[in-house]
């Protein structure tokens, strides 16, 4: 089953203190990038949620956003450092005594000052978090997967219509490419004699003819082209979910080879404007290749 790696998935699990929201947003990587973002309190938590997403995919970049849903009031704990503020409270005295300051310092000014009061999530327990964390996260991976399933059944739809054309451009070639030969053999000829001004050498043509048809025969590139095209479209309706990506780009790299090559062999304008539309398709069906997992 081809996937795409581009997707979206979400999931939520909620309870009495709250719950948490997952949200999973994935696009096309060489590799696979998972980055985490956690509320403060689940930062042990990340390095689990990587791993529980790299057992789930094996490509592309894919970004986790956890997020605190709901109301978290009875999870919360607030306390007040007074050793702290007695000694913010002392320096603010000695320097308005030293240069004379006026004013009060109130109550508004004393909880404003850094770390006087500290916010901790009671629920500090991992196993607790992860117990109410896990669920979401299973729930986001699971629709990322059903996304990436269907965007990659679309492509494989659209570049299964693309290797059939090129299939049916290879056998055009194929066709006509004796023509080909023949044309070069005529041409060759009329040149050799041309040249000597009297008859030709039948060996000499001979020979310049057998280096002219090795030279213009794309039997052995064609041959290859369709042995990639069969492993290509077994790799597009395989259905053992393996990630397949990487072999159909490699795929694709060779099939423009053989075509480059059948290009430079061509003689015929016919077959040259044939490669011309083999390129065409083989750098959409490339671009495509370059989203699938």
């Amino acid at each position: 089953m081809i996937r795409s790696m581009t997707g979206f998935g979400r999931g939520d699990q909620s309870g009495e203190r709250g719950g948490y929201s997952v949200e999973m947003r994935s696009v096309n990587n060489r590799y696979l990038d998972v980055q985490v973002k956690t509320p403060r309190n689940l930062g042990a938590l990340e390095p689990r949620i990587r791993k529980a997403v790299q057992g789930s995919f094996a490509r592309g970049r894919i970004d986790v956003f956890v997020n605190r849903t709901g109301s978290d009031a009875a999870a919360v704990k607030l306390t007040a450092d007074h050793h702290l503020a007695e000694q913010y409270l002392t320096i603010v005295r000695e320097l308005q005594h030293r240069f004379s300051l006026p004013g009060e310092v109130s109550v508004a000014t004393v909880l404003g000052l850094p770390d006087v009061i500290s916010r901790e999530d009671s629920s500090d327990d991992p196993e607790a978090l992860w117990s109410m964390l896990a669920p979401a996260l299973d729930q986001a991976m699971e629709r990322l997967r059903t996304m990436r399933s269907d965007e990659g059944a679309a492509l494989a739809g659209d570049i299964a219509g693309r290797l059939e054309s090129i299939a049916s451009m290879t056998s055009v070639v194929r066709d006509r490419a004796p023509e080909t030969v023949e044309q070069a053999r005529r041409r060759m000829t009329e040149t050799v004699a041309r040249i000597l001004k009297e008859q030709p050498d039948p060996q000499r043509i001979a020979q310049e003819i057998a280096i002219l048809a090795e030279r213009t025969d794309v039997t052995e590139e064609l041959t290859r082209l369709d042995s990639h095209l069969t492993q290509f479209r077994r790799l597009l309706a395989g259905t053992d979910g393996d990630p397949v990506g990487r072999k159909l780009d490699f795929l694709i790299q060779e099939m423009g080879r053989e075509v480059n090559t059948i290009a430079s062999k061509a003689m015929d304008s016919h077959i040259a404007m044939t490669v011309v539309t083999m390129k065409a398709e083989l750098e959409k069906i490339r671009e495509q290749v370059q989203n699938i997992e």
